[in-house]
């Protein structure tokens, strides 16, 4: 019996998406693992199940447990008898299997078929697969995963395996069996709430959290007339149709789908300058990107994309400031045709001069793929040299010695009987070549509870601030 249709609004639209998303992806052969976090009661859970009502068909090899292609067999049964010709098929419902957390490691990954191995007529020993192969080609759901994280490492080690590439790999070992090894194509589905014992998952076990392609956050209704309906009206027409049509012919046009090349360089870019740990988070913004064009009916990539997915990919990859740096940034591409220089990387105060030049020098390419000239026009501040850096060409220098020579020679260009403040001021500080340095007196404190004059002075400069 499939559950009711769950009402559509601001606060959930982006989990039926990724959910969308993910059924197209698995359909053409390529799983998309998808992680919803939110408070208690904003219907993580509800969405997630009431898709198993409405998996999309497939076709498998008749009978066949692990949901075998019957053009592409992988299962240890089919696969070693697929050259012997067509396989009888048969048209069933897309897997959905879900794990709970009574779960056992024999239940969850397989072990020996006690119905066989005890037979009267024939005992034989024989493996009996467990949910996660037998979802192969499927869905497999995990509530509460932060929990099972905690309470079940063994499972989360399987999860590990299943999640770790595309397609994904268990192996069974039982004694008096031989080591089984099964390809599972399967898109992992799980929901959370990271308010609530034991916490976040990416403070539990960071791999598994990294293995989700997104991280979907889930948000309890801000409309009185859609609590209305979530009370006494239920899902409109639109609610119960919209989210699974054509998702077929989604799949299909999948492949079709280009991503131009000055969106990989961005991508690229993206990764080594906001210092993304995994490239998994790559892969899965080129995978997102091409699912969102898909379903929209579009046969490239843009940056109206990357809008749209890459919070779903970074939230649990990178710190929010970024994030919020990295949406401004594509916002300013977008409006201006994908032809804006690209930000340089944050800077390194003691990486010196080149690498601030270097990765200032850095450009995008254009829509279709040509190189683009330094927009930016003659006259503009990054490019005229700032007074007193002359000293120091031909060097390295810190960002710290530029500003002090800066200032010295702001003052020496000062007329007579006029002083700056700045350059007053910088007269009475000791010269930096020649200071003492100072090791920290105190104990190490949470960079957020330290007042900006002890970050960026030391003790003995207090007297000399204005």
């Amino acid at each position: 019996m499939s559950l009711r249709a769950p009402v559509r609004h601001q606060g959930n639209e982006s989990l039926f998406l990724a959910v969308e998303m993910s059924l197209v992806s698995t359909l053409a052969g390529v799983p998309l693992h998808i992680h919803a976090e939110g408070l208690r009661g904003t219907g993580k859970t509800t969405v997630m199940r009431w898709a198993k009502g409405a998996m999309p068909s497939i076709r498998r090899i008749a009978d066949c447990q692990y949901y075998c292609d019957p053009q592409s067999p992988r299962c240890p049964q089919h696969r070693a008898a697929a050259s012997g010709g067509p396989f009888a098929s048969e048209e069933l419902p897309m897997p959905f299997v879900e794990i709970g957390h009574g779960a056992k490691l024999g239940t969850v990954l397989g072990s020996i078929d006690l119905g066989r191995l005890t037979g009267k007529s024939r005992p034989e020993a024989a493996l009996l697969p467990g949910s996660i192969p037998m979802a192969n080609r499927g869905i497999i759901f995990i509530d509460e995963v932060n929990r099972l994280a905690e309470t079940a490492p063994e499972i989360t080690d399987v999860l590990l395996s299943v999640m770790g590439t595309k397609p994904g790999l268990v192996k069974i070992e039982e004694v008096g069996l031989p080591p089984c090894e099964i390809e599972v194509s399967a898109s992992v589905w799980a929901a959370s709430n990271p308010d609530e014992d034991p916490g976040p998952l990416e403070d539990i076990r960071r791999q598994l959290a990294d293995r989700f392609d997104l991280v979907v956050p889930v948000q309890r209704p801000s409309d009185p007339a859609v609590v209305e309906r979530l009370l006494f009206g239920g899902a409109s027409p639109a609610d119960e149709d919209a989210p699974l049509l054509g998702l077929a012919q989604k799949a299909a046009r999948l492949k079709d789908v280009r991503v131009p090349p000055y969106v990989v360089r961005y991508v690229a870019q993206l990764y080594v300058h906001r210092n993304v740990e995994s490239l998994r988070a790559v892969e899965a913004l080129e995978l997102a990107c091409r699912l969102h064009a898909a379903l929209h009916g579009k046969d490239e990539v843009s940056f109206d994309e990357m809008l749209a997915v890459i919070p779903l990919v970074l939230r649990h990859r990178v710190e929010p400031a970024a994030l919020s740096e990295i949406l401004k940034d594509l916002d300013l591409r977008k409006a201006a045709g994908a032809q804006v220089k690209p930000p340089a990387p944050p800077p390194d105060p003691g990486a010196g001069q080149d690498q601030a030049t270097v990765a200032g020098q850095d450009h995008l390419p254009g829509p279709d793929g040509s190189a683009k000239p330094d927009d930016r026009g003659p006259g503009h501040p990054a490019d005229q040299t700032p007074p007193g850096d002359d000293a120091f060409k031909g060097r390295k220098t810190s960002w710290f010695e530029k500003l002090v020579e800066r200032y010295r020679n702001a003052s020496a260009r000062q007329p007579a009987g006029g002083t700056s403040r700045g350059s007053a001021e910088m007269q009475r500080l000791p010269d930096p070549a020649t200071m003492k340095p100072v090791s920290p007196p105190d104990r190490a404190r949470r960079i957020t509870s330290i007042s900006w004059p002890d970050l960026v002075t030391p003790p003995d400069w207090k007297d000399h601030l204005p």
